[in-house]
């Protein structure tokens, strides 16, 4: 629906929307903004806290060095190790035991033994130390020997004194001080300690210089401000937190103030924790509040617009609604929504419209429906006009199927077509035509039917083919065809006998049977169905397809006709020439032969012989002119029952009489095999010449063939399944090529110089007005093999079928 700039319910939403998001970014800043501060809260709480740790790692460190001074030194004394008098070696056996309990920690201290006057008797370790006046002067022993140690600052470095009592068993009192440095090696301890991130960094510094740690910066560079530096000597101030960008990276750093005996600033430890990780956290923190507000927002404009519509959305069809009637437009469906007035005014409207609806429901359905009945209209004009009649039915049926299938035609979705054959007497599957439409849109069609398969549309020309119905009253097509009439269901195919159960399984739907015929002769027919269409065939549809039938069943009659009459021209023309030269040349043949006859008397060897050659031209020439005059006769008997066993043991004696004639009834073996003993349907005169003449042309084909020995075979079965009686006539003759099978139905088309080439036309003549069909088939060099099929008569098939009861 079209929703205008300026209606209500769009500032609504809009005005909506704006206080929305407004709402929802004031909320996300101050959240964000909460947030961002507790992280900064819970990093500087972070930072404090290892600091803390720091300062009880430390205390913890030089505590265990002076247990294991403890330890060691009490060892030692109970050894009597400590009885030796030089002092020097007493040191160094010292620090060798604490080395081999700790090297990494012990390697760097200092050593010494020192008097109640604070003389150093005795000392081993660093000698940068160990020369240091700092590192055991006798100041703040006594501190000392009460805490256990106190910091130092030796030349810019932090140190701690350890100082323990030595056991020398001497009323004068002795002690062991050990100067530990606090360098890079503690700090890693520490570090460890307080269990530092990777990113966190631990440093140490004196004044305002770096003196190490974990960042790289030369030892003695400014580190910290002065005014940082003067808070943290403030006796106050043991801790001190700041950020700081160190090597341009971010931190915030706390530091231990470190002061000695005196409590004078000594120097500064410190633990600086990266914020990188938290700009990241914040980063993340800031994106994912962002989506949220933005979920929030989508959410909450999309739930309230959808309120606000469907609150007033009724009231905006309605006005629609009364401008769209105002412009003559009554195809208007209202729903009976929203509330109070709305509603009322809703179903007032509805009323008003509802006969409207109808009516104009009511004339689009007659439109289309008459739209319809035009195209097909149109099209049946088209066909009663514009189709011809071709050579091959085949084409002239394509045409039909086609415009069946037309979406601008009848708009059938399939169309088959069933050729007749008499042969066989069987409908075969010739073609097929599908609806132009339904072949782009196939796969969808087959997806929407779930009871469709492939071979219902993709296959289709493939299957049909395959598929043979017997002619028979039993199923509808050959019903159609027999009654010359239309048969149509609307109904699923599969529930009427079609004839075979393949072609049941092609899902016929709402179909038609349209049959193709002339008078006299059955050619087949069309089976059309809306397979994928919910349209029926209607009685209108029926009387105009009709009209069609009967035009193509006449112009079918009238091509047959006419070949019939350029046939019967074409025999009435020879036999005019038969009549005027054929008969003329008959009483010079007879003169000729009286004379030959008188001649042949006189002793003369070379007029014999001469004779004897004249007569068998003669012969030959009075031949011809009897299969001339008969091929020209227009003479048709009536056909009647002839006993095809009787015929064609007739047809087989004459035969080979003929062959005693010619001298060669000891050179060609003639077999035959007579399965069936009743009757058929013919003229028992021209069938018998039509099979003399084919069995002659045998005879002159294996005599001019080398296969031996020379074989003619006569079979005579009965096809039980099509009532027709198959007849063979099989040669191992000399052949005959794919050019010389196309013509040889052409009438004096013929192979020998001394014969009129009419044997096999007029055979073929014969066999087709006797309803029955002839077809030669043949290889070169290995023989020839002619199948005529004639139709078995009636009563014989009614009595073979109760005897099989």
């Amino acid at each position: 629906m079209r929703i205008n700039r300026d209606s209500l319910l769009v500032k609504t939403i809009f005005y909506n929307n704006i206080a929305i998001i407004i709402t929802a970014i004031t909320v996300a800043f101050m959240t964000t903004f909460i947030t961002f501060e507790d992280m900064e809260a819970r990093l500087a709480a972070t930072a404090k806290e290892k600091v803390s740790l720091l300062d009880k790692a430390k205390t913890n460190y030089l505590s265990k060095i002076r247990e294991d001074l403890y330890e060691v030194s009490r060892k030692d004394a109970m050894n009597g190790a400590f009885g030796i008098k030089n002092y020097d070696i007493a040191v160094q056996l010292l620090k060798s035991e604490l080395l081999r309990r700790d090297f990494q920690t012990y390697y760097r201290i200092g050593l010494a033994i020192i008097d109640d006057s604070g003389k150093i008797v005795g000392k081993a370790g660093d000698e940068d130390v160990l020369d240091s006046r700092e590192c055991f002067k006798f100041s703040g022993i006594s501190r000392g020997i009460e805490e256990g140690n106190y910091l130092v600052d030796i030349k810019g470095k932090i140190f701690s004194k350890v100082i323990i009592p030595y056991p020398n068993n001497k009323p004068e009192k002795e002690y062991i001080v050990a100067a530990v440095p606090l360098d890079l090696n503690f700090l890693q301890y520490v570090k460890s300690f307080i269990e530092l991130g990777n990113n966190d960094k631990i440093f140490s510094v004196v004044g305002n210089e770096y003196v190490n740690g974990d960042f790289s910066i030369e030892d003695g560079n400014n580190f910290i401000s002065f005014e940082s530096l003067n808070t943290l000597k403030k006796d106050q101030n043991k801790y001190f937190y700041r950020k700081f960008d160190i090597q341009r990276e971010a931190y915030y750093v706390a530091i231990l103030s470190l002061r000695d005996y005196k409590n004078d600033y000594v120097g500064n430890f410190g633990v600086a924790v990266s914020r990188k990780e938290l700009f990241r956290t914040k980063l993340i923190v800031g994106i994912f509040i962002s989506v949220i507000v933005l979920m929030l927002i989508g959410i909450c404009t999309t739930t309230f617009g959808r309120w606000f519509r469907k609150l007033l959305l009724p009231l905006k069809e309605l006005t629609e609604a009364a401008e769209r009637i105002s412009l003559g437009d009554y195809d208007i469906h209202l729903k009976l929504e929203g509330s109070g007035e709305i509603k009322t005014l809703a179903v007032s409207i509805k009323k008003m419209l509802g006969k409207l609806e109808e009516n104009q429901r009511k004339l689009r359905q007659q439109n289309k429906q008459l739209k319809e009945n035009l195209n097909k209209i149109t099209t049946i004009e088209q066909l009663l006009i514009g189709i011809q009649i071709e050579d091959d039915v085949t084409a002239t049926v394509r045409k039909i199927m086609s415009a069946f299938t037309s979406e601008m035609g009848l708009g059938f979705s399939r169309c088959m077509f069933f050729r007749y054959s008499r042969e066989r007497d069987v409908l075969m599957g010739e073609c097929t035509q599908i609806n132009s439409h339904i072949a782009e849109i196939k796969n969808d069609i087959l997806k929407e039917r779930k009871s469709g398969f492939d071979f219902q549309i993709k296959e289709l020309k493939d299957v049909v083919p395959l598929i043979k119905i017997p002619f028979s009253e039993d199923n509808i097509l050959s019903r159609a065809l027999k009654n010359r009439d239309i048969i149509y269901y609307n109904d699923k195919g599969y529930k009427y006998d079609l004839g075979n159960d393949l072609f049941k399984s092609l899902g016929l739907k709402n179909f038609l049977v349209f049959p193709i015929f002339n008078v006299d002769y059955y050619s087949g027919v069309i089976i059309c169905d809306y397979f994928t269409k919910n349209k029926e065939i209607t009685e209108e549809d029926i009387e105009l397809l009709r009209l069609l039938l009967m035009n193509i069943s006449v112009k079918l009659k009238s091509k047959i006709n006419e070949e019939d009459r350029i046939e019967v021209e074409r025999n009435t023309t020879i036999s005019k020439i038969s009549e005027r030269f054929l008969n003329t040349r008959q009483a010079a043949l007879d003169k000729l032969l009286d004379i030959l006859e008188k001649t042949k008397n006189q002793e003369n060897e070379n007029i014999s012989e001469t004779i004897q050659e004249l007569e068998s031209q003669i012969r030959k020439l009075r031949k011809s002119n009897k299969i001339l005059i008969e091929y020209s006769s227009q003479n048709k008997n009536k056909l009647e029952r002839v006993n095809i066993e009787h015929l064609m043991a007739e047809v087989i004696e004459e035969f080979k009489e003929f062959l005693v004639t010619e001298g060669r009834d000891k050179d060609i073996i003639i077999s035959s095999f007579i399965s069936y003993t009743g009757d058929v349907f013919g003229d028992n005169k021209r069938l018998k010449k039509a099979f003399i003449e084919l069995l002659k042309n045998s005879y002159d084909a294996v005599m001019a063939g080398k296969n031996l020995p020379r074989k003619i075979n006569v079979i005579v079965i009965r096809d039980k399944h099509a009532n027709k009686i198959k007849i063979d006539i099989k040669d191992n003759g000399v052949g005959m090529s794919e050019e010389r099978l196309k013509t040889i139905q052409e009438p004096f088309v013929t192979y020998k110089d001394d014969a009129p080439g009419l044997g096999i036309p007029l055979a073929m003549r014969v066999i087709k007005d006797c309803h029955g069909v002839i077809k030669f088939n043949s290889q070169e060099s290995e023989g020839t093999t002619i199948k005529i099929t004639l139709n078995m008569f009636k009563e014989n098939i009614k009595d073979e079928e109760k005897s099989e009861e």
